[in-house]
């Protein structure tokens, strides 16, 4: 799987820093599925508005990386202007073009116009109920600051761009903001009201944090920061204030401030979270001692063990300072799903993709922690707690335990859908995995919960592909045990069970039992291979051992598989094997699989009769080579149970690569035609047909040694269809052959 680049914010607050040597950095990966393998959903009990911090081997669950920097505000600055200016004054779709898309020349226009310096509007604007009534003075000093606002955009707004598309020859231009932020500080003194002066003051300061000094940052925001709200304006404002205390080494209090805006601005949490770097244990006590309340304290707390995948030792934290804390929940939600990144599996055999599961003792201090705070009940939800405990001792093969805490849970899990579906999941995984066999009565508890995972696995808001997939091949593996293939099949298929034809009559028997039980209806429902299925399977089969009349009957049961038309007309051959070459090539008579055998039939009938052998055979041959996986008709045996799409024969299952790439029937029709062969030419083309299924016999027995490359091995070998077909040098299809095939000229031409 290809791993994305690490691509960074050029709107972040901070420059990287270096980590100190006491707090170790454990970040995620940063590639691979979103939450590997999990059960448990934070969905169901984590405030949506963290999670882009939910456990996951992307940067941020749900959006990679965040690069909302320049769009992260446009609704919201569309909404507040449209507040400001007055209900009829514009519409949402001018806001946004001014806003978001008009460059400075047109707002220098629209201003002109305002001010009687220009008597018409560019045609871009002259149709805006903007422009309405000239006289307006909240649309004269909209576009006043507009004015000054496009020109913070371009130090401010970056584009993000990859290390390839930056050209580090350039040096980055100096941008002089003396009359700008003259002109910011002008509008800050003289607007009318505080929404207007709130946003000069905001333009000013953050021009000096990319233009001016950190100190005089820190003094904007001292000096007017408690005249405003503490609205999304304020926190913008707050976060470049902590990159100024960050640029000065400050980082107590700089990361003091990254906490308030991660806990109150909701838009800013991950530009907060990437900007937060603690860089010595006494950084952190300096932060820690700048908060006003345990709240501040919780936050700072929930940031570290997020951003230092710590969640163990900030969730005992939390829970001193306020066992009823909500910031506890996102904590517990990251421990687990790391924690469960080992479910269903063996020792080593974790994905790589996925960032590794803690070690065993990691697991146990975290069951011991939650339990711990399970027992106490004192939790603002007990029941997730109750949940997370029980799932622990799932996931430690302690099953007594789980069974109690989840009947625990059972009295305290809210009655709605995701808990409660939450409960019943980790309920049945923890049922099945204590069971050391199946019989009737697992069955039938089972059974209800099967039918209702079955149903709902992809839709029904919590986490459950992981369970499905364990639970199938749990059930699998547990019926082997008993001696049931049968149901173990049902379960999951595997390609050895039709090695057995027994097997494949027993489940077709299986299959087709009238007055099923409902859990016989299950499995019936569960099985990937269905009663056609295995006749199109038995039916190719029969077909490749040459038992035609066994494969007609077959087929003739496939309803749906024996319409199916092969792309190529599989009773010719040429020279040179061209399948795209056969599929488009005009075809007089389609066949499909069902007249394919009945073909097959009918020229096996003329052989038989001795009825023009020669022909007949060869048709014969050239029909038994392209239902192989060499010929331009292998849609013939892809069907569910034997595969599809095989690139090469290394790619067909172990089971089936000897009958699919076997050439022992090709070769015994154009033997049968050679010696019915009455001329030259007829004999030259059946020893040529004879080399290509040599050939390829030959692949499938010595090229494996060479690695599977050409290039490792000889490239050909003097093939005994190639020597005999030196005897006919007079022929057309000897000269056809020296023409068309590179192998047979370069033997001809070394063995001359």
């Amino acid at each position: 799987m290809t791993k994305p680049s690490l691509r960074k914010y050029w709107i972040i607050l901070t420059s990287l820093c270096t980590v100190g040597t006491t707090i170790a950095l454990a970040c995620a990966g940063d590639w691979g599925p979103e939450y590997g393998t999990s059960n448990f959903t934070p969905e169901v009990f984590v405030d949506s508005a963290y999670s882009p911090f939910f456990y996951s081997s992307q940067f941020y669950y749900g959006i990679g990386h965040d690069e909302a920097h320049i769009t992260r505000w446009k609704y919201d600055n569309i909404g507040d202007w449209g507040d400001w200016l007055g209900k009829g004054v514009t519409s949402v779709e001018e806001l946004d073009y001014l806003l978001d898309t008009a460059d400075t020349a047109t707002i220098d226009n629209a201003i002109d116009w305002l001010s009687g310096r220009r008597s018409t509007l560019p045609a871009t604007l002259s149709a805006y109920h903007l422009f309405t009534n000239r006289n307006n003075k909240k649309v004269a000093a909209f576009f006043h600051y507009l004015h000054l606002a496009k020109k913070c955009e371009t130090f401010s707004l970056t584009p993000i761009l990859q290390p390839w598309e930056r050209d580090s020859t350039k040096p980055q231009p100096h941008f002089d903001a003396t009359t700008l932020n003259r002109q910011l500080q002008e509008g800050l003194n003289t607007a009318a009201d505080a929404f207007l002066q709130q946003r000069y003051w905001f333009q000013l300061l953050r021009s000096q944090f990319f233009n001016g000094t950190p100190p005089e940052t820190i003094r904007l925001f001292d000096a007017y920061s408690p005249r405003f709200p503490h609205n999304r304006i304020w926190y913008r404002s707050l976060a470049y204030t902590a990159g100024a205390y960050y640029k000065q080494k400050q980082y107590s209090k700089a990361n003091y401030y990254y906490s308030r805006v991660f806990d109150s601005c909701a838009d800013l949490r991950t530009v907060a979270h990437y900007s937060f770097h603690p860089q010595e244990e006494a950084d952190w006590r300096g932060t820690l001692a700048l908060c006003r309340n345990a709240g501040e304290k919780a936050t700072l707390w929930q940031m570290l063990g997020v951003f230092y995948s710590d969640p163990q030792r900030a969730i005992a934290r939390i829970y001193e300072l306020d066992p009823r804390s909500d910031k506890l929940y996102l904590l517990l939600s990251r421990a687990i799903n790391a924690s469960e990144q080992r479910f269903g599996k063996a020792a080593g055999e974790l994905d790589d993709y996925m960032p590794p599961s803690p070690p065993d003792s990691a697991n146990k201090s975290l069951l011991t922690l939650v339990t711990r705070i399970a027992t106490a009940g004192n939790t603002s939800q007990p029941w997730a707690w109750q949940l997370a405990a029980g799932y622990l001792n799932t996931l430690e093969s302690r099953y007594a335990a789980a069974t109690d805490w989840y009947k625990k849970a059972g009295t305290t899990v809210p009655h709605e859908r995701l808990p409660q579906a939450q409960l019943r999941l980790l309920k049945m995984l923890n049922t099945l995995d204590a069971a050391h066999t199946i019989d009737h009565t697992l069955e039938q508890k089972l059974l209800p919960d099967i039918q209702w995972l079955d149903s709902s696995h992809n839709d029904n808001g919590i986490r459950t592909n992981s369970a499905y997939e364990w639970l199938k091949k749990t059930m699998a593996a547990k019926y082997l045990l008993t001696g049931d293939r049968i149901r173990s099949e049902c379960f999951v298929s595997t390609s050895a069970f039709y090695k057995d034809n027994h097997n494949v009559e027993a489940l077709k028997t299986f299959l087709s039992k009238p007055n099923k039980t409902p859990y016989e209806q299950l499995c019936t429902h569960l099985s990937s291979i269905q009663r056609g299925d295995l006749f199109e399977y038995q039916a190719v089969i029969s077909c490749l051992d040459d038992h035609i009349d066994e494969a007609l009957a077959a087929i003739k049961e496939a309803d749906s598989a024996k319409a199916t038309v092969l792309p190529g007309n599989p009773f010719n051959a040429r020279i040179v094997d061209c399948h795209d070459c056969d599929h488009q090539a005009a075809q007089k008579i389609k066949y499909s699989k069902l007249a394919f055998l009945q073909k097959l039939k009918e020229l096996k009938d003329k052989i038989a009769a001795g009825s023009d052998v020669y022909t007949n055979a060869v048709l014969m041959g050239n029909a038994r080579y392209n239902i192989t996986h060499f010929g331009n008709a292998r849609v013939f045996y892809e069907c569910k149970v034997l595969g599809s799409d095989h690139s090469t024969p290394f790619t067909i299952d172990s089971a089936f690569r000897a009958p699919l790439t076997s050439m022992s029937t090709a070769l015994k029709y154009y033997t049968l035609a050679l010696s019915a062969a009455t001329t030259d030419e007829q004999r030259a083309k059946c020893q040529y047909l004879l080399a290509r299924c040599q050939r390829n016999e030959w692949y499938n027995t010595i090229f494996a040694k060479y690695d599977y490359e050409f290039n490792n091995g000889p490239e050909f070998l003097a093939w005994d269809g190639f020597k005999a077909l030196k005897q006919y040098p007079n022929t057309n299809y000897y000269k056809e052959v020296l023409k068309e095939c590179g192998y047979f000229c370069t033997y001809t031409q070394k063995n001359q």
